[in-house]
């Protein structure tokens, strides 16, 4: 089955954070093409562009295409036969409306295949996009803002190098992604509040605005 990495970027349009729209979306072959990278004029107010991550400003969608157009696009890239990867891919599925046996046949996480038991905390241990490409792969190091791209191509590879290529690599990745340290997320930086927009979806104790999490 053919592989499509994609990743979809928000903006905020409330202080729920629940409350997004699509401001970018990007879509990159197996053999590491981009498709598709696109920018999303939204219809909706926006609160906040939430620019430490998304790298977004004022203006910079107004030459954007509707989130109509840009969909279509992304549907005719893709087909029954296709297996989609990303990191935590549901939500962009959601965004993008993509139907199982329409438009995928399978998907493949990079957050659950790389998450792994911690004896410490006696859970699991769950890690970001920046933190598996910046330990894993070793080769432009991901800092900053997101970029649907670059988040794209890092999803791509790491499952192509731990499952695909070398798949018995796969326990030491994990056992060397819970002992290096990783770097707080752009949310902690922030407090979790960002122009007064909650950023706590995944944490539940810093969350404000009664949104449900998923913590």
């Amino acid at each position: 089955m053919p592989l499509i990495a994609l990743d979809v970027e928000c903006v905020a349009t409330g202080i729920r954070h629940d409350a997004r729209t699509v401001c970018s979306v990007a879509v990159v072959s197996e053999d590491e093409r981009v498709l598709l990278n696109k920018k999303v004029k939204p219809s909706e107010r926006i609160v906040s562009y939430l620019t430490p991550i998304t790298g977004v400003r004022a203006g910079d969608l107004d030459d954007g295409e509707s989130l109509e157009s840009v969909l279509a696009q992304v549907h005719g890239l893709l087909g029954p036969d296709i297996t989609l990867v990303g990191q935590s891919p549901q939500s962009d599925i959601n965004w993008l409306k993509l139907e199982r046996g329409k438009h995928y046949k399978d998907v493949k996480d990079t957050a659950t295949i790389f998450a792994t038991w911690n004896p410490r905390y006696h859970n699991t241990s769950h890690f970001s996009l920046q933190h598996e490409a910046n330990t894993l792969l070793r080769t432009g190091l991901m800092s900053g803002h997101h970029d649907p791209v670059k988040d794209a191509l890092a999803a791509l590879r790491l499952y192509k190098k731990y499952c695909i290529e070398s798949p018995h690599l796969l326990e030491s990745a994990k056992q060397q992604l819970l002992h290096t340290r990783p770097s707080p997320s752009i949310a902690k930086q922030y407090n979790y509040r960002m122009d007064g927009v909650c950023m706590a979806a995944f944490y539940p104790a810093k969350c404000f605005c009664g949104a449900p999490t998923k913590g």
